[in-house]
């Protein structure tokens, strides 16, 4: 088995869904959360020696898987909510917001949450 914990972004399928290189035989699960990360990140530099120290990762958004195909994912965005759903943890769809951010194929995704809730799907 591969590791589930990092993959990258397969196909932007639609405006709030994505499929991630990672699936069944990875160890990925519904449910499962996912950070995604772009390409470029900050480069941290040394002020005293100019050596580079590093690079900081910029997290564009979260998703969460909910169909889970053997060499593939699809995840959907989602937000949790602070009222009284947001304590049950119910992932909620994410409000379009003037914000927008760019979801490119190539970005890196890395789990942030193994907690692999049943995922309820829409019949109708």
């Amino acid at each position: 088995m591969t590791d589930q914990s990092a993959g990258r972004v397969a196909l932007v399928e639609d405006d709030y869904t994505l499929v991630i290189n990672r699936g069944a035989e990875a160890g990925v699960a519904a449910g499962m959360v996912f950070a995604v990360y772009g390409r470029t990140g900050r480069v941290v530099t040394d002020p005293d020696t100019g050596r580079e120290l590093g690079t900081i990762k910029r997290e564009k958004l979260r998703v969460r898987v909910f169909d889970v195909q053997p060499l593939f994912a699809r995840a959907h965005t989602f937000v949790e909510t602070d009222d009284f759903y947001g304590l049950l943890r119910f992932p909620f769809m994410a409000e379009p917001s003037e914000d927008v951010v760019s979801i490119d194929v190539g970005d890196t995704v890395e789990l942030v949450s193994t907690d692999t809730v049943a995922v309820r799907r829409d019949t109708g």
